[in-house]
């Protein structure tokens, strides 16, 4: 590999797993550079330099590129960063893993559904809705349906739709919540599933994993998020021999080369619906039990590639301490949090000192103020952790809400236990 000492990276995002971060920069003295509106992000904590720039401002990007020397660009995983930086990085001619064009293909959640459809791969039945006939179709659509913006992100403006009025509810809802003001409208089916993680370099394609998803919904907003994700999957079998090689031919035919992505596929227990994809690292920090299981430090793997040009997936020091017992299960528990203004957290350290937890990611602190939006943005901390079997997995999320202390303002636990441990399998 190349020798990378001295070499300036510039960073537009990733503070949740700002430590892979700095990790691989230590190790090969790569100076950082932060730039974005909010100077308390976690990568300003561990650059050297720091400047107020808007990611998404292209202009402002480039004079900063250009006058500070920069080597390299890291995205992080902000959708509309990711969108705005594939602009301004292709036309300077620097590393991107990706093209806008690329982007786009997989951003677009009805875009995405036609592309599965063409390599045959079972998605779920939607509506032809718009403004214009929104009255006429809600009056021959078999409920329930859900509405979502087409190009959103993180549970913003998703709804259950039961009625005519909770329909177009959730369609001006989603609306609000889409860049584009675009809507899509499905069937609803039940959405446990899982979750398949894919690395590219230089244009091929590596399984890197399988993750059950337990959702769990906010009653008031009628919104799912994940309550629970376990690696591998108990259907990663079947759902490879089933599904792999139209994935690769879909994924093949737009000239994806490298970097990453997620697909989140619901099962109902004997039908498969593709639902999404990203074209980046999952939300709940998923380059942690690719490494565990697959070896693959897309931290590492990404920020070569984004200062040298070059791919290089394997080579790199492993994410995982080496003190960590190897176990059969990786499992990702969200914290959930009801909205307020945090007064105070306790017992973080308490559950990072556990012997089974891998890595403790937190997206909020003392002080924030927490909205009722019933998305991931009221997730407090991801703690990764590893177990054996189920009863192992209901213990360590008993001691890790047992220890964890979260009052707000006025006093209250504001710690949201919305998952039902017993409906957990392996």
């Amino acid at each position: 590999m190349k020798d990378l000492r001295g070499k300036r990276l510039l960073l537009l995002g990733g503070s949740i797993w700002k430590d892979a971060i700095k990790q691989f920069a230590d190790e090969n003295e790569v100076v950082l550079v932060a730039t974005g509106n909010d100077t308390t992000a976690g990568i300003f904590e561990i650059s050297q330099e720091g400047y107020m720039v808007n990611s998404t401002d292209m202009e402002g990007m480039k004079r900063l590129i250009k006058e500070k020397k920069i080597d390299g660009v890291y995205m992080g995983g902000s959708e509309p960063v990711i969108a705005a930086a594939s602009l301004y990085l292709n036309e300077l001619r620097m590393p991107c893993y990706c093209t806008k064009e690329q982007w786009d293909w997989l951003q677009d959640k009805s875009r995405f559904k036609d592309l599965c459809i063409k390599h045959g791969l079972p998605v779920v039945p939607k509506y032809d809705v718009n403004k214009e006939n929104i009255e006429i179709i809600t009056d021959t659509i078999d409920f329930p349906v859900i509405t979502k913006p087409t190009d959103g992100c993180g549970s913003n403006g998703f709804s259950v739709c039961q009625n005519k009025k909770e329909f177009i509810d959730g369609y001006e809802k989603a609306t609000i919540n889409s860049p584009t003001q675009s809507v899509i409208c499905e069937k609803f089916v039940k959405n446990e599933g899982v979750v398949v993680f894919y690395t590219f370099s230089n244009g091929k394609i590596y399984f890197s994993g399988l993750e059950d998803k337990y959702p769990v919904r906010y009653k008031k907003q009628g919104s799912y998020v994940g309550g629970l994700f376990v690696f591998e999957s108990r259907l990663v079998t079947e759902f490879r021999d089933k599904f792999e090689s139209k994935i690769q031919a879909m994924i093949s035919s737009i000239g994806i080369k490298e970097g990453s992505a997620w697909i989140e596929v619901f099962h109902d227990g004997n039908n498969y619906y593709f639902n999404e994809v990203g074209f980046r690292y999952g939300g709940s920090v998923s380059v942690y039990p690719v490494d565990y299981f697959h070896g693959i430090n897309q931290v590492a793997a990404d920020i070569y590639f984004a200062l040298t040009g070059e791919s290089a997936i394997i080579g790199h020091t492993s994410l995982i301490p080496t003190s960590l017992p190897r176990k059969k299960k990786y499992c990702i528990y969200p914290i959930h949090i009801k909205s307020g203004t945090i007064k105070t957290i306790e017992g973080i350290e308490s559950i990072r000192s556990m012997e089974d937890v891998v890595v403790l990611s937190i997206t909020k602190h003392e002080g924030d103020f927490i909205s009722d939006t019933g998305s991931f943005s009221q997730t407090l901390a991801l703690v990764h952790f590893v177990c054996d079997d189920v009863e192992e997995c209901r213990y360590m999320i008993d001691e890790i809400c047992h220890k964890l202390k979260i009052i707000d303002t006025d006093g209250n636990n504001m710690i949201n236990r919305m998952l039902d441990i017993n409906n957990i399998e392996f």
